[in-house]
């Protein structure tokens, strides 16, 4: 048989303080991390705002770097790469043509010319790179006077590769010889416009 109970209560008697104590425990931790949450994003805006506004100056430098970027880029398309060229390479032959000198030529090509042989016509063509090719219009005495000729150009330091395109014997005797040589001058680095 089972025991009879009574309970004259209204309602049925609940022990709810363990419920209530760990309901404002954790109410309280809450608030706590929820303070301390606060208190650290608050922290976090004052120190950093020197280093937000840094941040910023340095981005705005980088956009107004990237403008101009385009900018001189947009520039550079718009030259023409080919007429400039032409251009330097003109210039370059100007340069290297005032800064030619005749007299040192004329004083090499003394000393390398053979006795028999007489020099009738220069005809320079000028490079930038200092180098100056030679044509040369000789008549010579004898056939002797041509070799005799190419082998002091080859001694010479300042010409090289002698080169005859062109012998033909005169009516009255002796040759004439047409020679190309290349020179180059004491001032061998001469001013250039750089491409």
């Amino acid at each position: 048989m089972k025991p009879i109970h009574l309970n004259l209560a209204s309602r049925p008697y609940e022990d709810k303080r363990l419920f209530i104590t760990t309901v404002v425990g954790v109410s309280i931790l809450i608030a706590a991390l929820l303070f301390s949450n606060i208190d650290t994003y608050l922290r976090y805006r004052v120190q950093t705002e020197t280093t937000r506004t840094k941040i910023q100056q340095v981005d705005a430098q980088a956009e107004q770097e990237r403008r101009r970027t385009e900018t001189v880029r947009q520039q550079l398309s718009r030259i023409d790469v080919t007429a400039l060229a032409k251009q330097t390479t003109f210039i370059n032959q100007q340069l290297a043509q005032r800064a030619f000198s005749w007299s040192e030529l004329l004083d090499r090509l003394e000393n390398v010319l053979a006795d028999d042989v007489r020099l009738t016509s220069v005809a320079p063509t000028f490079r930038p790179d200092g180098p100056v090719h030679l044509n040369l219009s000789l008549e010579a005495k004898s056939a002797d006077g041509l070799v005799d000729m190419l082998k002091r150009f080859n001694r010479d330091p300042h010409f090289s590769n002698p080169f005859p395109t062109n012998e033909s014997q005169m009516p009255g005797g002796g040759y004439r010889i047409t020679l190309a040589v290349e020179y180059k001058p004491d001032n061998v680095k001469m001013t250039a416009v750089k491409r």
